[in-house]
Formats: C-alpha cells, sequence, structure tokens
C-alpha cells in the first residue's frame, strides 16, 4: 500500500472544506496540507449557469445519490437526499442563496453552551468571508472570497410579489442578512459575473498551485486509523488502488452531516451498541455520533398565472434560444436566476418573537410535484415554496455496514410532532394569503397545487406529508457542545480524540433559520482560526 504523509489532512472538498484547505495553505507555508474529495472537477456547463440548478441537484455524476428512509409522518416515502460529490460540494449544485440566518440563532446556540458562538462572535466569520458591494459595513464584509450579489434582473411578478407581501404588512427588509431577517426581499446570492460562485472558486482554486498543497480528487476516505485515542492514518481508495496518509499534526473531517458522522462510525467511533451490531469493533464510544439529524422540510403552492409572461413560456422553442443568446452574450435573462428570486421571512403567529417561515417565490411553476427534476409547465405558472425555519422534528444516520460504499441510514424524521406539522399548515394558509391579495391576486387565475379543494387543516398537513421534499440542509450530526456527550467541544475538536476535528454542518448544535450554506462557510472560517492559533 503506497503512503503519503502530510501535516494535515483535510477530508472533503466542499462548503467547508475549500475554505479550511485555503486559511491553512496560506499561512502554513512550511507545513503540508492534503485535501481528499470523492468527487472531480466541476467542469459540467450548468454548475456555471445559475438557472442550471436543476441539471445538477440530482446528476448522479456529480452527488451522492442518496435517499432518507421511509417515515410515517411523510407518508413512507423514500426521498431523494442529494448531497454534493464534486468539489465544492453542496455548493457546486445548490440554489445559489445565501442566508446567515437570525442573530437569535446563534445566541442561542450560547444558551446551548455554545459559548462563543453567539452572533457578535461569529459576526467577525461571516464578514470576513464575504464581498457584499454596497453592504453595510457593520455587519457586512467588502474583501472576502465569496462575492455576495444581487439578481441581475427582476421579473416584474418577482416584483409584484414583494410589494404584495408589504401591503399585507410583512416589509421590505434592506438586507435579510444583517441579524434582522424578518421581511420580504429578493434574494442575495453565490453568483459573481452570472455565473455560480462556489466553495471551489472563492477558496479552493486560488490555492491549487500551491507547493505546500495537494488536492487528490476521486478519492474515497474509508477508515480512519486509531491508536491511543489518536488518528494515526486515513486510509482511501482512488481508481480501486488502496493509500495511506500518515498524519502528522491533525485530520479535519468536513465531508459534511451525512458523511462526516459515517465515516466516524464506520472507522469505529460512536455508539458501541450499534456499531457492534455492522461488525465495527468500536475503538471510541461516543454515543451522539450521527444522531441529532434536523433538516429542512418545504412544501410548494403554485398558481396558474394571467395577464405577464413567466420563465415557463420562455423556456421553450425561440423563447429560449433568445434567453441562451441574452445569457451567452449579455449576462442577463432567465439562466442567471437562483432557484427563488424572492423570499420572505415571516411570523405565522403575531405573538413570535421571531419569523418561523421561510418562503421561496419563483416566476415559474412546474409539470410535478419534484422541482429538481420536473420540467416547466407549458402555461404560465408562479410558485412559491414554504419551509419551517426550525423544526423540532430530529432524526439520525447510521451505517448500515462496515463498508464507506454503502449508503448509510439518513432517517430525518420529516413532521414527527404538533408543533412541526402545525406550523407547515400555517405556512401553506400564510402563502394563501398573499396569493388572495393584491396586486398579487390580479395576476392569478387558479391555485393548481395543491388546489382549491384541498383546504382544511387536515387535507393541507395530508398534502404537506404526501408530497413535501428536502431542501438540502441536514445538520446536527455531530453535535458541538460543552457537555460530555457532544460530539466535538467548543473548538469543534472530536471528544476524547486527540487530533481530530469536525468542521462542517453537522457540528451545529441547532438548526439556523435558513439555507445553511453561510452559516457552514462561517463555522469553517471559525474553525480555520482555532488551527491556526493552536487552539
Amino acid at each position: 500500500m503506497e503512503e503519503l504523509h502530510c501535516d494535515y489532512l483535510i477530508i472533503g472538498a466542499g462548503a467547508a472544506g475549500c475554505v479550511v484547505a485555503n486559511r491553512l495553505a496560506s499561512k502554513f507555508k512550511n507545513l503540508s496540507i492534503i485535501c481528499l474529495e470523492a468527487g472531480g472537477n466541476d467542469n459540467n456547463p450548468f454548475i456555471k449557469i445559475p438557472a442550471g440548478f436543476s441539471k445538477t441537484v440530482y446528476n448522479k455524476k456529480l452527488n451522492w445519490p442518496y435517499f432518507t428512509s421511509p417515515s410515517k409522518n411523510s407518508y413512507n416515502r423514500s426521498i431523494q437526499f442529494p448531497r454534493g460529490r464534486v468539489i465544492g460540494g453542496s455548493s457546486s449544485i445548490n440554489g445559489h442563496l445565501y442566508v446567515r440566518g437570525q442573530a437569535a440563532d446563534y445566541n442561542g446556540w450560547s444558551q446551548l453552551g455554545c459559548t462563543g458562538w453567539d452572533w457578535e462572535n461569529v459576526l467577525p466569520y461571516f464578514k470576513k468571508a464575504e464581498t457584499r458591494i454596497n453592504g453595510d459595513e457593520s455587519v457586512r464584509g467588502k474583501s472576502g472570497p465569496l462575492i455576495i450579489s444581487d439578481l441581475t434582473e427582476v421579473h416584474p411578478l418577482t416584483e409584484i410579489f414583494i410589494d404584495t407581501v408589504d401591503k399585507f404588512g410583512i416589509k421590505k427588509n434592506i438586507d435579510y442578512n444583517s441579524g434582522s431577517q424578518e421581511g420580504t426581499s429578493t434574494y442575495q446570492n453565490m453568483i459573481k459575473n452570472s455565473s455560480r460562485w462556489s466553495a471551489a472558486d472563492a477558496y479552493l482554486k486560488p490555492i491549487l498551485k500551491n507547493q505546500n498543497f495537494k488536492l487528490i480528487k476521486n478519492s474515497l476516505a474509508f477508515k480512519l486509523l486509531l491508536n491511543k485515542n489518536k488518528i494515526e492514518s486515513v486510509l482511501f481508495e482512488k481508481k480501486n488502488k488502496r493509500y495511506k496518509v500518515l498524519i502528522k499534526k491533525e485530520v479535519i473531517l468536513s465531508a459534511g452531516s451525512i458523511n462526516t458522522p459515517h465515516l466516524l462510525q464506520i472507522s469505529g467511533i460512536g455508539n458501541k451498541e450499534e456499531l457492534e451490531k455492522i461488525g465495527v469493533r468500536c475503538l471510541h464510544h461516543l454515543p451522539e455520533v450521527g444522531q441529532n439529524l434536523k433538516d429542512h422540510y418545504a412544501v410548494r403552492i403554485a398558481m396558474r398565472a394571467k395577464g405577464i409572461s413567466t420563465y415557463n413560456e420562455k423556456s421553450r422553442g425561440l423563447y429560449l434560444l433568445n434567453e441562451i443568446f441574452k445569457y451567452i452574450f449579455l449576462k442577463k435573462g432567465m439562466l442567471t436566476t437562483p432557484v427563488s428570486s424572492a423570499g420572505v421571512f415571516a411570523k405565522t403567529k403575531s405573538e413570535l418573537e421571531n419569523p418561523n417561515v421561510q418562503m421561496l417565490f419563483a416566476p415559474a411553476s412546474y409539470q410535478s410535484v419534484n422541482v429538481g427534476t420536473a420540467k416547466l409547465e407549458k402555461l404560465p405558472g408562479m410558485t412559491c415554496g414554504v419551509t419551517q425555519l426550525r423544526p423540532a422534528s430530529k432524526g439520525w444516520v447510521k451505517a448500515v455496514s462496515n463498508k464507506a460504499i454503502d449508503p448509510p441510514e439518513i432517517q430525518p424524521n420529516y413532521l414527527d410532532n404538533e408543533f412541526d406539522k402545525q406550523t407547515i399548515v400555517e405556512g401553506i394558509k400564510l402563502v394563501r394569503k398573499f396569493f388572495s391579495s393584491s396586486p398579487l391576486k390580479d395576476y392569478c387565475i387558479e391555485e393548481t397545487i395543491p388546489g382549491k379543494n384541498i383546504s382544511s387543516d387536515e387535507q393541507l398537513l395530508n398534502y404537506a406529508q404526501k408530497n413535501g421534499s428536502t431542501i438540502y440542509h441536514p445538520i446536527g450530526t455531530c453535535r458541538m457542545g460543552s457537555d460530555q456527550s457532544a460530539v466535538v467541544d467548543l473548538r469543534l475538536k472530536v471528544n476524547g480524540v486527540k487530533n481530530l476535528r469536525v468542521i462542517d454542518a453537522s457540528i451545529m448544535p441547532e438548526m439556523v433559520s435558513g439555507n445553511t450554506y453561510a452559516a457552514t462557510n462561517m463555522i469553517a472560517e471559525k474553525g480555520s482560526d482555532f488551527i491556526l492559533k493552536n487552539e
């Protein structure tokens, strides 16, 4: 078996791993850094085209084609659960939206015992990461590698939607990423010059020529070798050949909320009883590895439109050729748009202190419930998805065998309590109120999904359970905490292992209010700082 040597080994060149690789390689000039990535290059053309999201998110060449395990509250369906398997990870296949969450999210982390992770202490890392043109410099960055942009052009129906929500009483918010989230606006996006700007673009590609850094693509890490509570080496496979990487300093696991706990488990770090069931010798009993899985579950409401053109018509024939021309030569038009053009962060009850639902509006509608694989309808339409921001439902990720290639069991347990069920029903009702309010109602003919015949709370819940889906935001499976049962401590070191950290979305102790990329990026910036400062 061929051996490699390095000071720091990063497993995963995704949303977090790219950040860690950049920060370590840029500062530790005399130390060697290796990064293993299970996927390959991001040269698929649909990755770069913002509207190409629907062509990448379920592309088996670009992701781990996972499915959830059936659960009773989602009609015992196995729901597609893709995770990025390409440089940039899920930031190379996601819908581009940049959402930090609420200040209260991070203050809540601190209240759970994660001191140093409150809004005041994480804000500098959000700012460090980004360049937000014309942003308020007290809360936004101006020189970071992430380019956070606005829509190239705003569809008239998007403006009408925002005006309707504003007149309804949920006011326009000039910057929902300031910490104060409530309101409506167009979404901010990770798009630069009308092309996707992923973690690989922002962080990884600038260091590929560094002498102290080596990226090994198409390489599957399949075991951490633990001796006396220290990771001595890591085994990986590439093109049916096995390699061993000997570690001088640290291993950083940045494989994401599914693959990070899975690798720990098949390496013997996890719940002893569960590991023995699948023939894995437990080397370090850490029961919460893979537990506390949370995700955002969304449903959508669609309307047939009138009196205005939508993206449905522009996606066909000569109209599409015109959009392709506009994109190639002008960097404008439909193809520059992310998965959603306008958003709402709202309270479903007035007595709530903070927004509890997020909405995602698009001047387009789909032929079936599955947005990721369905084609746009031929007739004009519009869609608004809704998700609960901080679900109480939680599940797990469990290895089912001792082999890395066998997908783990993924069980998010969507809608497994009355609180979550009630919130998703209230969210659907609120979307319907927007569609029936002026001026938006003047452009609506009828509701096509779920349809006016679905009206009672019981029917709405049934619709949500039967048709809802992930919006790709798993977190929490290697929970950070100051308590003894936490998987990682407040410096992201795996409890009980001397030289192993987890730096990715799996360490989040609780869900953030919105898309999880921004928070994952912040975690990676802050985690890198811990390593650089030898904390």
